[in-house]
């Protein structure tokens, strides 16, 4: 009887945890399991639509920088008024979605409105996908579980933008369930349906489709295994002919999309031990690893009480996904977070497979509870503390920004020091803000929530050329233009004069520092200040001299 061992032992497993209830609860679960109340979960969807509500994307650090690409496509739709410094690309490319959405969008409301419900929809859409991946399975979502994937949500692929990713991995979760049931229930149309699906979140993200990738893998591995102690080719065979249209699909589309970024592919230790703790950090304070180590503690806590509900395939998959993290480069050929990024999504994943509430919760449960509710109200609490001194320099912005015309080129200097300080320093100057109940100064706001970019949300619109800008696909740089210096990611003084020193020889350049700059600053840059608001200076720049030259090394 090896083949029906073999098809059976999941179902087995299954079965046998089911059954095992120690005295304390450990593992039980509630037989006729019922969905989240959808009262809880439209809550929750509203508590996590609230910051972005409010904020109108623009705290989140590449939020700015979407909104001016999504209006500058809008004007290059509109006329030829920008082809001086951009022009249109011609293939697809990743991180479709967000380009397509508020294109649609724009014609009825703003772009700033259009990228704004772009945003929720992409966190309403993860957190759905999860609710309905559980309840799928037959599992009940209560409050600590539908409080863990608001956390997860809020993590740093939010903080850093990655709004585009954020939908990717809502339907990477439907499209991995799908997976699972096909494996143990097959269907006819899975194969042209999932196609379907897996090509739309290539257009959508790429990194949700590799995590998708290595969770099949993991499900490979073991059915190989299974085949090869059977003596056969069935379990994984199986598989693969299910999946082989989807993987032609995902294979042609990256054959015809724009390459994307290259650059510099770089492993770092230690970022990969903090990256352990970006589930819940929507901040860039060190406070905040505190707080994600407290929500990785209630969801072990949940897991050795509850359990999963996973068979080998699945928690093969969750493994792989693990592995993918530990393998993944902190930076992918110059992606930023390449690595961070995926931990969310496996949290996240792991709390889809956790087993429902147990019939008669014990105090341990609400105890869960009320530590994930105040790690939610201190989050609340420091996006507002650190959100409050960025509207202030956002209004500064705006009135600098009027003094710019248009044509101009617009490079930003923030505010650095001689010495960058390091992680603990930042920590410490935070401590004493916060015992002393002072607020954090406008400027030096960036050095708790490191946010270089913000000068563009009053940019967009406007027929002008931001270096700092990240350009997608569908808009480009113009080929002719000369490559210009971008000091907006300086992290020191030295930074910032090395940037500028490569300022092409009679461009004229308009500055927005947040340091005083003079011609002994920067040899042969001649400095003119144009304003100065909130302690933020505009000034037009011009190189008199010849390109710095640095001796060869």
């Amino acid at each position: 009887m090896p083949s029906y061992t073999l098809a059976m032992e999941d179902q087995v497993l299954a079965l046998r945890a089911s059954s095992r209830q120690n005295q304390d609860g450990r593992g039980a679960v509630c037989p006729a399991a019922k969905g989240a109340p959808p009262r809880h979960v439209a809550l929750v969807m509203l508590a996590a639509a609230l910051p972005i509500l409010a904020s109108g994307s623009a705290f989140f650090v590449d939020g700015p920088n979407h909104l001016f690409r999504v209006t500058l496509w809008e004007m290059m739709r509109a006329d030829d008024a920008v082809a001086q410094f951009f022009q249109a690309g011609d293939r697809l490319y990743p991180n479709l979605a967000i380009d397509v959405f508020t294109s649609v969008l724009s014609k009825v409301v703003p772009p700033s409105v259009a990228l704004t419900l772009f945003i929720c929809t992409a966190v309403s859409v993860y957190i759905a996908a999860a609710v309905w991946c559980r309840q799928a399975r037959g599992e009940g979502t209560d409050l600590p579980i539908l409080l863990v994937i608001l956390l997860a949500v809020y993590s740093e692929p939010l903080y850093w933008g990655l709004f585009n990713y954020i939908l990717g991995l809502g339907v990477m979760f439907v499209a991995l369930h799908r997976a699972i049931e096909q494996h143990k229930t097959p269907s006819n149309g899975f194969g042209v349906s999932q196609a379907l699906i897996l090509g739309a979140m290539c257009l959508i993200s790429i990194f949700p489709v590799m995590l998708y990738v290595c969770f099949c893998c993991g499900m490979v591995t073991v059915a190989a295994c299974d085949d090869w102690r059977a003596r056969r080719f069935a379990e994984s065979a199986k598989l693969l002919r299910s999946h082989w249209l989807s993987a032609l699909t995902v294979g042609a589309l990256l054959l015809v999309m724009e390459p994307g970024q290259s650059g510099p592919t770089e492993w770092h230790l230690i970022t990969k031990v903090t990256g352990v703790f970006s589930v819940g950090k929507t901040t860039n304070l060190s406070l905040e690893y505190g707080l994600s180590a407290l929500v990785l503690g209630a969801l072990g806590w949940l897991v050795w009480r509850r359990g999963l509900n996973a068979g080998r395939h699945e928690l093969a998959g969750l493994i792989a996904g693990g592995l993918l993290f530990i393998v993944m480069p902190k930076d992918l050929m110059s992606v930023g977070a390449a690595d961070r990024r995926l931990v969310p999504a496996i949290v996240t994943l792991a709390v889809i497979y956790l087993r429902g509430p147990s019939p008669q919760p014990v105090g341990l449960d609400r105890a869960v509870s009320a530590l994930l509710l105040a790690i939610v109200a201190v989050k609340a609490g420091l996006l507002v503390y650190l959100w409050s001194p960025l509207k202030q320099i956002d209004t500064t912005y705006e009135a600098i920004a009027k003094q710019i015309p248009a044509n101009a080129i617009v490079l930003l200097v923030p505010q650095v020091e001689e010495v960058r300080p390091g992680a603990v320093e930042r920590a410490r100057r935070f401590a004493s803000l916060v015992s002393a109940f002072q607020p954090v100064p406008a400027a030096e706001a960036h050095v708790f929530v490191e946010h270089p970019h913000l000068l563009l949300r009053h940019l967009a619109g406007r027929n002008v050329l931001p270096t700092q800008v990240f350009l997608n696909f569908w808009a480009k740089r113009a080929h002719e233009l000369q490559q210009l210096p971008d000091p907006a990611t300086s992290q020191t003084l030295a930074e910032v004069v090395a940037e500028l020193a490569w300022l092409p020889r009679e461009v004229t350049v308009f500055v927005v520092s947040h340091i005083a700059l003079d011609d002994a600053l920067i040899p042969d840059l001649a400095v003119r200040k144009i304003t100065e608001v909130g302690g933020v200076r505009l000034y037009s720049a011009t190189r008199v001299g010849d390109l710095l030259r640095w001796p060869d090394s």
